[in-house]
């Protein structure tokens, strides 16, 4: 896996866990490993010169390809300075990936309003250019990261809450309005709350 000091120096604009939590999704840490998007296909290649060449036959047969740690979309090469010569670098690779997150993470933002829940979709987005309707792959990077939901300040989930002494935790998450854009004002999600079973303390002695 990717030491944290290279995520730290290549996408300090994105929080280590996160970005690490991304990786660890995409690619699994392997600085070579493409999906073709086109064929549906893995491909790691042995080194980074047969990598290249592969990119290159790919994307001049209008292939489109994820690529490298980040996993970045061939798509994206031109709005974050890519090529397939550089797109195997794994900081370059970070940068790009951490850019995308962070564009993502401010339009997110601007319609649901900053913190986890504007995270939490621009995950969405990171995977499927969407904001929305990719909830599977927003879990998969959470649960990556060690939070099965979001976490906010001091540890607290947005989607948690307390009722009568009780603690409550979401046991689902499913979409709302999967057909239209939710407008800023409205939940995006319907959650189902149950109940956490404590056990208790033993008494002082």
């Amino acid at each position: 896996m990717i030491l944290p000091a290279l995520i730290q120096q290549c996408a300090p604009q994105v929080a280590p866990a996160t970005m690490a939590a991304v990786v660890r999704v995409e690619s699994g840490g392997n600085p070579l490993a493409m999906w073709n998007d086109t064929t549906r296909s893995l491909v790691i290649p042995g080194n980074r010169q047969q990598a290249i060449a592969y990119l290159r036959r790919a994307m001049a047969s209008g292939q489109r390809v994820d690529v490298g740690l980040a996993q970045v979309d061939t798509e994206n090469f031109a709005a974050v300075g890519l090529t397939p010569a550089t797109a195997f670098d794994a900081c370059t690779n970070l940068r790009a990936g951490a850019q995308i997150l962070a564009t993502a993470y401010r339009q997110a933002a601007a319609t649901f309003g900053p913190g986890q829940s504007a995270l939490y979709h621009a995950f969405e987005a990171y995977n499927s250019g969407r904001l929305w309707g990719d909830g599977v792959y927003a879990r998969r990077i959470l649960a990556a990261s060690g939070h099965p939901f979001p976490l906010g300040a001091g540890g607290a989930s947005p989607f948690s809450g307390q009722s009568n002494g009780r603690a409550y935790r979401v046991q689902t998450v499913r979409w709302n309005q999967a057909r239209s854009r939710p407008k800023p004002s409205q939940l995006a999600y319907v959650l189902t709350w149950g109940a956490i079973t404590r056990t208790p303390s033993p008494a002082a002695p």
